[in-house]
């Protein structure tokens, strides 16, 4: 498969879900409750707005090259094997249910940096105890003071510990 056919499966693929995730996003969040207000709609959609467009580009440039770039990417494309790393996907997979698990049952404030730190020892190989403190605790109290302190939008609170 050429990188052009990949890149046309994958800008699909990335269009359905950013079309479906706005969708979920508008079926399912309430707006804000003023007029000019950030509400809780406000960053889900405008992520799904976001990947919605880009795929639409990358789908559009990549339809729109000729046949033969299609062709020259064939023979370039012999030599490299076509698989994908399904260890690293399923990894990037698990640490997502995990955060998913631990935001619902510990709260934003202890689920953000197990699972930071979690990525960063694992997938990263990251093991500057110095850089594992400082990006787990300061995207923490980043995200935790942008969106809870300044904006006002409410972060999870966990149901085993309600910290926050």
């Amino acid at each position: 498969m050429t990188n052009r056919a990949q890149d046309i499966i994958v800008g699909t693929v990335l269009f359905l879900v950013g079309a479906g995730w706005t969708w979920l996003v508008i079926d399912s969040i309430p707006p804000g409750f003023g007029d000019g207000e950030v509400g809780p709609r406000a960053f889900p959609m405008a992520f799904g707005l976001i990947l919605t467009v880009f795929s639409a580009i990358l789908l559009m440039t990549r339809i729109a090259t000729g046949a033969e770039t299609a062709l020259a990417e064939a023979s370039e494309d012999q030599d490299i094997p076509n698989r994908l790393d399904w260890g690293s996907a399923l990894l990037v997979l698990g640490q997502i249910v995990l955060y998913g698990f631990l935001l619902e049952k510990i709260g934003f404030l202890l689920a953000t940096p197990v699972v930071v730190l979690l990525v960063m020892i694992v997938s990263l190989r990251v093991r500057s105890l110095r850089k594992l403190l400082g990006m787990s605790l300061g995207l923490t109290v980043g995200c935790w003071l942008i969106f809870e302190k300044l904006l006002g939008i409410y972060l999870a609170n966990g149901t085993w510990l309600n910290v926050g």
